[in-house]
């Protein structure tokens, strides 16, 4: 196999994979050097930001070095310190030699193909992806210490919470933005938007609302009793130009989070929909995903949507999930062509939920017929050639998570990775990974943070309370990144039998469409990759990396059977 590299970008980071035909003899890891600019007017190469040295080393202040002293000895990597905006190409240089001796060897060294651009625009999609991982030596650099010892939870409360504060907005990322643009659509162009939300309680995304002069809402409970929505829910009825639907739903929830944009003249189009609710935890402290829809075509399916919700409201407030709203909703309608000019081949269709004849008592028999949603991602999934990727929170069982196991037990060819937020650990929610080198393709593996100090590390936060219990918020999967036969599956659906039976729910579907895809697929192994590695510290703790290796042995894993091989084939390597 031929020496190669490749980048893919979305909003947020770039996901980068490399390979080599061989072991490097002499290379103690690579030195990953981005280069601003277009082919026309190039930059410089610069090395990326590096923390982490050799063994014997450390960095107490958490000082950035660079990959040509602390090289990185893996073949992937993330640039988290691109800058939004900006296109960049990549280069991987071998470095070669001794522990601060290292020189490069620009002759083995291999460059992406194609520039990347970080930008939330991907044809008639705008993606946002947000940076809430708390369990970052980057938070815990950011916060005070409490008493223990750990980062402080009552600081992160008072920065999570704050508009404008550099915390928020670092860890919110560009996701704030996408929440908030079709409200401003309407400031700007006129129109109205017609919102359906699950969790409403933050003060900025509040305010929003509150403050647009066109705003239908169908805002749902939390709880039997609304604790948390029960401020926001105050000041949109005082607002006399809002109209406010009260959806309160039993044995179920209204989990939807999506908006509508109509323009002026009534037409419908564009859509906001992902997995991030209106609450400060949902920005700074979960991983999640929204992503605007320039269609349409889609708008309109949702807003219809909307109505149905609204109709099957009773006057009350009561949520009925009636025969009328379930037979529609399992009707998605057909395939149709989302994005026209900028990939003719892409298709995409909706369900919504609940969608099933009755509600179900939750777990759900296994023995249960698969949803009408959920059948048609299975069979998605069944026909994967080459990767399936997903970030799920409490899908519950049976869900996709089942089905990526069976497939993954059934067939040993394919690139299985995901992070699951699972309720089922003792204490506190914990993350599950599904990985393959090494392991039985139906083992998980729960991670967590780094709980105490050691080498490079200092102790980390996993979660933003003690009461919290979202780690992993989004609900994705991603099919075969770059085939044309790729597919993304996202909204506001968990991806498992219960939400279809019992709730408020929307599941977009979109085939064939690659930018979509590998921005989702980058997304994805960035949550993954990073607590795959704290899953390491726990189960190997302070003997699993205490740095950089001093020789070249870090890259015989790689070299022994197909691990390198397997790991880039997915990539186009």
């Amino acid at each position: 196999m031929a020496d190669a590299a490749i980048a893919f970008a979305n909003n947020d980071m770039v996901l980068l994979v490399w390979r080599y035909g061989q072991k490097l003899d002499g290379c103690l890891g690579f030195s990953v050097q981005r280069r601003a600019g277009t082919a026309n007017a190039p930059g410089r190469w610069i090395p990326l930001p590096a923390w982490v040295g050799f063994e014997g080393q450390d960095n107490p202040a958490w000082k950035a070095s660079d990959t040509d002293i602390w090289p990185i000895q893996k073949f992937s990597w993330k640039d988290l310190t691109a800058r939004r905006g900006r296109t960049y190409s990549y280069r991987i240089v071998p470095m070669m030699g001794a522990v601060g001796a290292l020189t490069p060897d620009l002759g083995r060294a291999v460059e992406t193909p194609h520039p990347v651009v970080l930008s939330p625009k991907r044809g008639v999609f705008r993606t946002f992806f947000n940076r809430g991982i708390l369990s970052t030596q980057f938070v815990t650099h950011a916060l005070p210490k409490a008493a223990d010892g750990s980062p402080d939870t009552v600081s992160l409360l008072t920065h999570g919470t704050t508009p404008g504060d550099p915390l928020r907005e670092a860890l919110a990322g560009d996701i704030l933005t996408g929440l908030l643009t079709l409200l401003r659509r309407v400031k700007v162009y006129g129109g109205r938007c017609y919102a359906a939300l699950y969790e409403l309680a933050d003060k900025q995304l509040l305010a929003a609302l509150v403050e647009s002069p066109a705003l239908s809402i169908i805002l749902s409970n939390t709880g039997a009793d609304d604790a948390e929505n029960h401020d926001a829910r105050t000041a949109l009825h005082a607002q006399a130009d809002t109209q406010v639907t009260d959806r309160f739903i039993t044995n179920g929830i209204g989990h939807n989070k999506f908006v509508v944009y109509e323009d002026a003249r009534g037409v419908a189009q564009a859509v906001l929909l992902g997995s991030t609710n209106w609450t400060w935890t949902a920005l700074v402290g979960q991983s999640n995903n929204a992503l605007i829809v320039e269609s349409p075509e889609l708008a309109a399916r949702y807003l219809d949507y909307w109505r149905r919700l609204k109709a099957d409201t009773r006057a009350d407030g009561h949520g009925q999930q009636g025969e009328p709203l379930r037979t529609s909703d399992n009707q998605p309608g057909d395939w149709f062509a989302i994005d026209p000019k900028g990939a003719p081949d892409a298709r995409a269709r909706v369900w919504f939920s609940p969608n099933t004849a009755r509600k179900r008592a939750s777990p759900v028999p296994a023995q249960e017929p698969a949803p009408g949603d959920l059948a048609e991602v299975f069979a998605l999934m069944d026909a994967a050639q080459h990767a399936i990727l997903f970030l799920e929170f409490q899908p519950g069982s049976p869900s996709v998570i089942d089905h990526a196991a069976a497939i993954s037990l059934a067939r040993p060819d394919l690139f299985v990775r995901g992070a699951v937020t699972d309720p089922a650990a003792a204490q506190n929610f914990r993350t599950v990974l599904f990985h393959r080198p090494g392991a039985d393709p139906e083992a998980v593996a729960p991670a967590s943070a780094i709980k105490d100090q050691f080498a490079f590390w200092q102790a980390e936060l996993l979660k933003s309370s003690a009461g919290a219990h979202a780690i992993i918020h989004d609900k994705i999967v991603v099919i075969d990144p770059i085939s044309p036969d790729c597919v993304v599956v996202t909204g506001s659906h968990n991806q498992g039998y219960t939400a279809s039976h019992n709730n408020d729910e929307n599941l977009l579907i979109v085939k064939g469409h690659g930018p979509l895809a590998q921005a989702y697929a980058a997304h994805v192994m960035d949550i993954y990759d990073h607590y795959r590695f704290r899953f390491i510290l726990q189960e190997k703790g302070h003997q699993a990396f205490s740095g950089l290796h001093r020789d070249d042995g870090w890259q015989d894993p790689y070299f022994t059977g197909t691990r390198l091989a397997d790991e880039s084939r997915p990539w186009g390597l």
